[in-house]
């Protein structure tokens, strides 16, 4: 071979050997302080389970946080004239602004009532792996309004079936 380089990539120092390799020893800088990222903060925050309220965004929708800080909220919103359900993140920008992110789902209420039908399923899965899992109380604020509805279905229905009679 003439030459100066051999094969293997550039100066001979076999292409990918240091490749990756460009972190900063243990050494340099253990006493320096490292800034915490806004990632971590937000996990530091986790802990027990969190129990949000129903509140309304700047939109009008109604939403439950899933964090204290706010930052994850099931949203109950409409869109193009139907109702989903969306589950999403959310960021704040240079203005404070809190405004929803990439990492998210939205569900239409057909596949809300499939999410909702597969929980005791969902909930058997975890308690077999080990998993503390919290059964919600039904009796409280969500049910009322619910069961409100059902009861005026049936008094609504019930002067139609004396007339059919």
């Amino acid at each position: 071979m003439t030459g100066k380089y051999k094969r293997g990539g550039s100066g001979g120092r076999g292409g990918f050997k240091n490749y990756g390799n460009n972190k900063r020893s243990q050494d340099d800088g253990d006493d320096a302080p490292r800034k915490k990222g806004r990632v971590e903060e937000e996990e530091e925050e986790g802990g027990g389970a969190f129990v949000g309220k129903l509140e309304k965004d700047d939109d009008g929708n109604s939403f439950v946080a899933l964090k204290s800080n706010g930052m994850r909220r099931v949203t109950v919103s409409e869109f193009k004239g139907k109702a989903m359900v969306s589950i999403r993140e959310y960021w704040r920008n240079d203005a404070e602004k809190l405004l929803p992110g990439k990492k998210g789902i939205s569900l239409t209420i057909d596949q809300y009532n499939a999410l909702v039908s597969s929980l005791p399923l969902i909930e058997s899965a975890l308690v077999k792996q080990g998993e503390k899992v919290i059964r919600p109380d039904y009796d409280g604020d969500g049910a009322g309004a619910a069961g409100s509805d059902d009861e005026e279905e049936e008094v609504a229905q019930s002067p139609e079936d004396d007339e059919d009679e």
